[in-house]
C-alpha cells in the first residue's frame, strides 16, 4: 500500500531523532540531471538534502547484511546536519540505479522511501559520461575504442564495487540500458512509491516538472524553484558516428521501456 502523505505544515520532522532517516532518494540515472534536481529540491522550505549530494553509502565496497539501520542512521547524521529543521529529507546518489542489487537494500532500510529516477537520451548520456571522465583526466582512449572495449572491461570485473571499478567507472552504454535497471527497482518498491522522469522535460517545463515532483513527495507544489543551469558542461566534438551505432544499440532496450510505460 501507498505511504500516506506527510501533513504539509512546514515544521520539523514528527519522527525527529538524532538518527536521521532519509525519506527520498534521486537514485540515477548518471549525467541526466540528478545535480541540478537535488539542488531544485534543496530550495523547497521543507526539504533538506544531504551534503554532499551523493553520500554512495548504499554502494559502499564495505556494505554488507551487518550494516544496521543504527549505523546507517549515523552515516546520514553528519550529512543533514546542516538541515535540522527540515521536514523530509533526500540524497541523489546515481549509481543506486545502475547497481540492481541496491533497490532491495533501499527498500528494507526504509520501507516507506520514495524514489525519483531521472533519464536522458542513452546515446547523449554516454558522450557526457565519457567526456566527464576525459575533462578529469580518467580516460584518454578514443570514445570508439572505449565503447569497443567496454563489454570486455565489464565481463573481467570480478569486483565492480570497487571505487575505481570498470563496473563502476567505464560503463558509458551500459549505464544507459535503463529498463533491466527500472524492473530492478519495481522488484522492491510499489508504482506509487517510483517517480520517473525525463531530464529533456525537466529543462523545457521546469515549473510544471518540479510542480509533480512536490506534489510526488507530498510537499507544498505551489513553490516555486527557479530553474537555473546547475553544471555546463564545455563544447563536445560530435562523435556523429559513435552516436548512431549507440543509438541503433540502445533499440532493444527502448522497446522494453516503452513496456514499462517509460520513454526518454
Amino acid at each position: 500500500p501507498a505511504s500516506p502523505a506527510p501533513e504539509r505544515d512546514g515544521g520539523p520532522r514528527a519522527d525527529r531523532t538524532d538518527r536521521p532517516r532519509v525519506d527520498f532518494m534521486i537514485v540515477g540515472a548518471q549525467k541526466c540531471g540528478t545535480t541540478a534536481l537535488a539542488s531544485f529540491l534543496g530550495a523547497h522550505p521543507e526539504i533538506g538534502m544531504a551534503a554532499p549530494k551523493e553520500t554512495h553509502l548504499f554502494d559502499d565496497p564495505d556494505y554488507g547484511p551487518r550494516w544496521t539501520r543504527e549505523r546507517i542512521d549515523a552515516r546520514y547524521a553528519e550529512c543533514f546536519r546542516h538541515c535540522p529543521d527540515a521536514r523530509l529529507r533526500g540524497e541523489a546518489t546515481p549509481v543506486y540505479l545502475y547497481f540492481a542489487e541496491t533497490a532491495a537494500e533501499l527498500a528494507r532500510y526504509n520501507p516507506a522511501l520514495k524514489v525519483i529516477v531521472l533519464l536522458r537520451e542513452p546515446a547523449e548520456r554516454a558522450v557526457s559520461h565519457y567526456h566527464m571522465r576525459r575533462a578529469l583526466g580518467a580516460e584518454r582512449r578514443p570514445f570508439w575504442l572505449a565503447l569497443l572495449l567496454e563489454p570486455f572491461l565489464l565481463l573481467r570485473d570480478r569486483d565492480p564495487r570497487r571505487k575505481d571499478s570498470p563496473t563502476r567507472e567505464r560503463a558509458y552504454r551500459a549505464r544507459g540500458l535503463y529498463a533491466g535497471q527500472l524492473a530492478a527497482l519495481r522488484r522492491s518498491f510499489p508504482a506509487e512509491r517510483v517517480l520517473v522522469l525525463r531530464q529533456a522535460d525537466l529543462l523545457e517545463d521546469h515549473d510544471a516538472v518540479m510542480r509533480r515532483v512536490f506534489a510526488f513527495l507530498g510537499v507544498d507544489p505551489a513553490v516555486r524553484v527557479p530553474a537555473a543551469r546547475v553544471f555546463a558542461g564545455g563544447p563536445r566534438p560530435r562523435h556523429r558516428l559513435a552516436r548512431a551505432v549507440l543509438r541503433l544499440s540502445y533499440l532493444a532496450d527502448a522497446a522494453r521501456l516503452r513496456r514499462l510505460g517509460v520513454r526518454v
